[in-house]
């Protein structure tokens, strides 16, 4: 009986399901295919197949990569006239000391289709390629992934920034695919309601975490016509998730320290309060960001520059501080 009173208190305090086991797939114990190794990144190409056109996407290996222990993977999205290498790059999943469950992970930089504009993209967005597949591409994916590497299959992930993370919030309302993610991150996201599948029907309570700027004038934080498609407010972005979860109430406010942020302009809006499978969902919301990764130091891609979106950095870098220990609560 105490045992289970102790049990019951943490959960509460630390608002996360006490982990099961490891599910770790096939490829474990199996050698790496050539060209891989630890603390590197090497491309995979998809064959046709189903009527669907050639994939490419690309994967790294944690630094301390061993497949005969079990590795969370983590996708990356990139997002509209995005690639794999500048995605990779943005939100510094292939850097050294990420760590999920103990372990390094394998970080998965996917290629987006040539959509009408002829340029990338993530189905879901009103200027997608027709008749591409992307969620089968997704399926594909974690097939050979598990059949290749060491991975602990409870712990698989999916984050993306712009038409990235609007295809992020398809995956998530997609039942079929969503059941193989334990949590979503979205950044920047261009929420077009043809993201949502519908009314986003799920069939469990889904951990989200969501980052944007006040001031992106790409995918805005209010909503409205982009691209002339419907787009929902970031505020109903988050209230959606918050109810599919039954998260009950409204979200609690609580902001940086002081020292990280002195003007006290990144706002963390939690919901926290009973919901289902503790599910929770965070938002931060940036007063003045504009459409970027949040991070303190420019990406490559701006040389050194400052600008806009992108090259511009704010108090925290989100992918080391907040969305990898955010992840590691959270497994199938």
């Amino acid at each position: 009986m105490l045992q289970q009173v102790l049990l019951c208190w943490t959960n509460i305090l630390v608002l996360f399901v006490i982990p099961s086991k490891s599910v770790l797939s096939s490829g474990c114990g199996k050698p790496l295919p050539s060209g891989f190794s630890p603390g590197q990144t090497k491309s995979i190409q998809v064959p046709a197949a189903n009527g669907q056109p050639v994939r490419h996407y690309k994967a790294h290996l944690s630094a301390n990569f061993q497949n005969n222990r079990g590795h969370a993977i983590v996708f990356s999205f990139h997002g509209h006239n995005g690639d794999m290498d500048k995605q990779e790059d943005l939100s510094q999943l292939s850097q050294k000391g990420l760590i999920i469950d103990g372990t390094g992970i394998i970080a998965v930089y996917p290629k987006g289709k040539l959509g009408t504009d002829g340029q990338t993209a993530w189905q879901g967005a009103p200027y997608s390629a027709t008749g591409v597949d992307d969620i089968a591409f997704v399926n594909t994916m974690i097939s050979s992934l598990l059949s290749t590497f060491c991975v602990d299959s409870s712990r698989i992930y999916a984050t993306g920034k712009s038409n990235g993370a609007g295809f992020v919030n398809l995956l998530a309302c997609t039942p079929g695919i969503a059941a193989k993610f334990a949590a979503f991150a979205t950044i920047s996201a261009a929420l077009y309601t043809t993201t949502f599948n519908g009314n986003c029907p799920t069939q469990r309570a889904i951990p989200f975490l969501d980052f944007h700027g006040t001031s992106d004038s790409v995918s805005s934080y209010y909503g409205g016509q982009e691209k002339s498609a419907a787009q929902v407010s970031v505020d109903d972005f988050r209230q959606g998730w918050a109810s599919r979860n039954g998260c009950q109430g409204k979200p609690t406010i609580s902001y940086l320290s002081k020292g990280t942020d002195p003007q006290q302009l990144v706002e963390i809006q939690t919901w926290n309060t009973n919901c289902k499978e503790n599910s929770i969902v965070i938002g931060y919301k940036i007063t003045g960001g504009q459409h970027g990764w949040p991070r303190k130091t420019l990406p490559a891609k701006c040389k050194g520059s400052v600008g806009t979106n992108d090259c511009t950095t704010t108090v925290f870098d989100a992918t080391s501080s907040i969305i990898i220990p955010f992840f590691n609560k959270y497994r199938l």
